[in-house]
């Protein structure tokens, strides 16, 4: 399966040197998974699953600041089956891992804890997806 272009951009700036770029990126990312969890809702895999995706990625975007300069970006319709979740799994998972780097570099234990709590969710998102399509 072939990334769409918003994921593969996220991607590239979930790895930004620039902190700013990198929390849009995350907040992004979120945004994606809820709208593409939101969208297997209703597909016949396990809507349980879909929906805690859904809570994860909103959780997890609550905890980050608003962009400054994105905007809303087109979810695009999810193909039913678990190929088809793959690229968004990996944008979790990335989005975690960036957001540990940010709170490893962070200066106060405040910001540490939000960006920590954001990690946990998007990883939380990408475990809820993962499991939408087993049977």
């Amino acid at each position: 399966m072939v990334e769409s272009t918003d994921v593969q951009e996220l991607q590239s700036a979930l790895d930004a040197v620039d902190d700013t770029t990198v929390l849009a990126a995350a907040w992004d990312a979120f945004d994606l998974a809820i709208g593409i969890a939101d969208g297997v809702t209703w597909q016949g895999g396990d809507e349980l699953q879909a929906m805690a995706a859904a809570a994860a990625g909103s959780t997890g975007r609550a905890l980050l600041p608003l962009p400054a300069t994105s905007g809303p970006r087109e979810v695009p319709a999810p193909a039913p089956g678990p190929e088809a979740l793959e690229p968004y799994i990996a944008l979790m998972r990335h989005t975690h891992t960036a957001l540990l780097a940010l709170a490893d570099s962070a200066h106060d234990a405040t910001t540490q804890a939000s960006l920590r709590e954001a990690a946990g969710h998007a990883l939380a998102a990408a475990g809820a997806l993962t499991l939408v399509w087993e049977q």
